[in-house]
């Protein structure tokens, strides 16, 4: 019996967190597939029915929604590595994640997250393009929404020894007020134990105010045995200012809290008018 190597494993074990979406996952061991895929996958069994919803009844305001009984969502998940175009090659098909119905006539009907994982370059300990993210921001009756969902990343296959971590993705809703297309825009942030951008909000226009969807780029170092750490997020280049969106610092704000109180206390601390004034005076400058 190799004791060295007992030794080895357990402490791998003991100092990479189980997550409940992951189970039993092991950790890969070695380096990651030469010139192969990051595949990212949506969670079913993640999705967050309980939460926020951001200048409800007026601007500043939080309502807190518990949609789990009247949710919609669907997932369609990509586990082909098969990468297509050049400038950067990304997958041919990615995984989505869509939710939301019952929108007013002459809108879209649903809210869409895509994630197309790009090309592993050779050196991965220096930040490296993880892969592309497009957010369409339709128009949904508030009690369809859903507030979040944990996309886990893997290494050309997506098998437990190929797993290279996951991240949590905060969807913070906007009443819209019909005022300004930046006070609608929805948001969504990533967070997690593998994610240094939880701060960043990548910002989508809503659809019903000229909207088309906001497309971003991760980028991500490997560490450990191996992780994925997320590093930066910025906006594809080539986007329209206008109908697109942006990448701003608005906090991951719908997400569910347990008390009605705890609510209120987030609003004052954070003071979350302030925020959406920040926002819009960025945005003109």
């Amino acid at each position: 019996m190799n004791i060295s190597r007992i030794l080895t494993a357990l402490s791998a074990f003991l100092v990479v967190p189980i997550t409940s979406i992951i189970g039993s996952t092991c950790v890969q061991a070695g380096t990651l597939t030469p010139n192969g895929t990051i595949i990212g996958i949506f969670d079913p069994n993640s999705i967050i029915t309980n939460g926020n919803v951001l200048n409800d009844p007026a601007l500043g305001q939080i309502t807190y929604l518990d949609n789990s009984g009247t949710a919609v969502s669907t997932i369609n998940n990509s586990t082909d590595p098969t990468l297509a175009g050049s400038a950067p090659p990304l997958q041919s098909t990615g995984s989505s994640l869509i939710w939301g119905t019952n929108s007013p006539p002459g809108s879209d009907t649903f809210s869409e997250l895509d994630f197309f994982g790009a090309q592993i370059p050779a050196n991965v300990n220096q930040p490296f393009l993880v892969g592309r993210i497009t957010y369409l921001n339709g128009t949904s009756a508030l009690n369809s929404l859903i507030f979040g969902a944990t996309i886990s990343f893997y290494d050309n296959f997506v098998t437990p020894s190929d797993y290279l971590g996951s991240d949590s993705i905060i969807i913070s809703t906007t009443n819209n007020l019909n005022v300004n297309i930046v006070q609608d825009a929805d948001y969504i942030n990533i967070c997690g134990n593998n994610s240094n951008i939880c701060n960043s909000s990548l910002e989508a226009f809503e659809d019903s105010e000229g909207g088309t969807g906001v497309t971003a780029d991760l980028y991500a170092t490997i560490v450990g045995d191996p992780t994925l750490d997320l590093q930066s997020i910025t906006l594809t280049p080539g986007q329209d200012p206008a109908t697109s969106g942006v990448v701003g610092d608005l906090p991951p704000l719908g997400v569910a809290v347990p008390e009605p109180s705890s609510i209120f206390g987030t609003i004052a601390a954070l003071g979350l008018g302030a925020f959406w004034k920040r926002r819009q005076a960025r945005l003109k400058d």
